[in-house]
């Protein structure tokens, strides 16, 4: 089986730039359906609807045992047997997703060992249903990238977070409950199952009549191991909201989670460039070619802290108003772990997940840090609850993922044989960070002028001053993307990535 037409893939800045616009849209859609719920439902009923989609979210994730994630692997290395290996991820899933669907169905009770309430029993058979069809109504959106499809990747990602968006109004607006919004979800995934097998029949005819068991057992050999560390990570990022859940009730898990609710958003540049640095680097690899591996993480790195640096010290100054404008006084709580929540948004701009999955041989060590790092936060995080409530909760969380990520870069830089030669290809990120701290003074010492029940000017104090220092420096110090921003280049560009 062939695919339908071989094509030079886009360049990596098309590719992410089409990815990040696309994610864009859906994680402004995904910040815009909270604000209308927690003005909808009464907050004790939306931490219930929390705890639901962290139940599948964290479900999913672990039955899907890094299968998904192989086809970045793959596809770039086997383009002509895309359809099989996507054909492998299907079956794989279709499997996977009953085990947690027979788990609930006959023990419906685990859910109340999890979150310590009888509120999700009822609900136990459209839970692991809403499982069992998330599982592959995922691969909408990763097929498309992993084949460098930046059309369908787009209208994808941005097409099934419109419907997302429109199924949960309509259920919220006229029935206001939890059950209503599980269906309305479930009908999504169902429909995002449509389109992917319209996809891949497009693109591979009649796929499904290609499976080779030899190449699934490969497939497989290479995406459990990392699954199991997948796994680990699944359960180590949700920990603490289970942790919050389980000891506060979900009226205080309402409060935690809306802290939290925003990462996606903060995240969305960082997504599309890993999900594309994943492909590159991987060819890259394989070609040993491990000085371009440094010099494109690092280019990648620059302009990723060239976009989240400002957005950081814009939104870790203006985060306590905008909590509130946007979640209302009842949701102020939430600041605090939002701001702390932050912290994440400058570690993501290290990009170590594309070198670590290109590399098998790090599955080992990757393993065993992920196994420490769980046990450690699940040993710290019952007592930071109890002496310090919500707060201690987001603090324990980042201060370990601190950690990890230490551990994990000092075994990235050895693998690709980086030294401190190669600092210099970070000059851009350290005057970036000198321009983002001036920038964030002046904007908290002006933002502090002003009334706080004046909550919308202070937010746009904060961003004009941001933007004031920061873009003229563009052009001063030369940062990344200045050159992008001439007339000349904006026209250029716009017209070769619409083309």
């Amino acid at each position: 089986m062939t695919a339908t037409a071989t094509r030079q893939p886009p360049r990596l800045a098309v590719q992410a730039f089409w990815l990040t616009a696309s994610k864009f849209v859906a994680a402004a859609l995904n910040i815009a359906l909270p604000i209308l719920l927690v003005r909808l439902m009464p907050q004790t009923e939306y931490g219930i609807f929390k705890q639901a989609f962290l139940f599948v979210s964290t479900t999913t994730n672990i039955a899907t045992f890094g299968v998904g994630m192989s086809a970045y692997y793959f596809m770039p290395r086997h383009p002509e047997r895309g359809g099989q290996i996507a054909l492998n991820i299907l079956v794989y899933n279709f499997i996977a997703g009953w085990i947690p669907l027979i788990a609930v169905g006959l023990y419906p009770q685990v859910l109340h060992f999890l979150f310590r309430s009888n509120a999700l029993v009822p609900f136990a058979v459209l839970l692991g249903f809403l499982v069992l069809f998330t599982l592959t109504s995922s691969l909408v959106q990763q097929i498309p990238v992993a084949m460098q499809d930046v059309r369908y990747s787009t209208i994808f990602i941005v097409g099934t977070q419109i419907a997302r968006v429109i199924f949960f109004a309509t259920a919220a607006l006229w029935f206001r409950t939890v059950e209503a919004l599980l269906i309305a979800a479930l009908l999504n995934q169902i429909l995002s199952m449509a389109v992917l097998i319209w996809y891949l029949d497009v693109r591979f005819p009649r796929f499904w009549m290609h499976f080779d068991w030899q190449f699934f057992k490969e497939q497989l050999a290479y995406a459990l191991p990392y699954g199991a560390v997948g796994m680990l990570w699944v359960i180590q990022k949700d920990l603490d909201n289970y942790f919050v859940s389980h000891s506060l009730g979900p009226k205080d898990f309402a409060i935690y989670a809306v802290g939290w609710v925003d990462v996606p958003l903060l995240t969305l540049a960082l997504e599309s460039v890993v999900s594309v640095m994943i492909v590159r680097i991987s060819s890259l690899q394989k070609e040993d070619r491990k000085e371009d591996i440094r010099r494109v993480t690092a280019s990648a790195t620059n302009q990723l802290a060239a976009i989240q640096f400002p957005l950081f010290a814009m939104l870790f100054v203006a985060g306590h108003d905008l909590i509130v404008l946007l979640y209302t006084r009842t949701y102020e709580a939430s600041a605090n772990i939002f701001l702390v929540s932050l912290v994440l948004l400058l570690l993501g701009v290290f990009l170590l997940d594309p070198i670590i999955r290109a590399y098998k041989d790090l599955r080992n060590f990757l393993l065993v840090v992920r196994i420490g790092i769980f046990i450690a936060l699940f040993c710290t995080l019952g007592p930071a609850i109890r002496h310090f409530g919500m707060i201690g909760a987001a603090v324990s969380t980042v201060t370990w993922q601190v950690i990890e990520r230490i551990l994990i870069a000092w075994c990235a830089v050895r693998v690709v044989d980086a030294s401190i030669h190669d600092l210099p290809l970070y000059y851009d990120l350290f005057k970036v960070t000198g321009v983002t701290v001036a920038a964030g003074l002046v904007a908290y010492a002006l933002r502090n002028v002003i009334s706080p029940r004046l909550l919308i000017p202070r937010i746009l104090v904060v961003g004009i001053c941001v933007s004031a220092i920061y873009l003229p420096a563009v052009f001063w110090l030369r940062l990344p993307g200045w050159e992008l921003l001439t007339r000349e280049r904006i026209t250029s560009f716009v017209r070769s990535t619409l083309g």
